[in-house]
């Protein structure tokens, strides 16, 4: 399946067997982009991990 970065709108590639919540990376920014739903396809771009501080 092909879509466009919602951050840089260049082409990526996202293989059939991708799956809701997987995280994939823009070619051309590199961006981390989460999919959303994949029927539609849907991406967004993925939160940013949140440090635990060992609790």
């Amino acid at each position: 399946m092909d879509t466009q970065c919602v951050s840089c709108s260049d082409t990526l590639h996202i293989p059939q067997d991708s799956y809701q919540g997987e995280i994939v990376n823009c070619p051309g920014c590199a961006t981390e982009l989460e999919i959303h739903s994949t029927d539609p396809l849907q991406l967004a771009i993925a939160p940013e991990p949140e440090e635990d501080w060992g609790e």
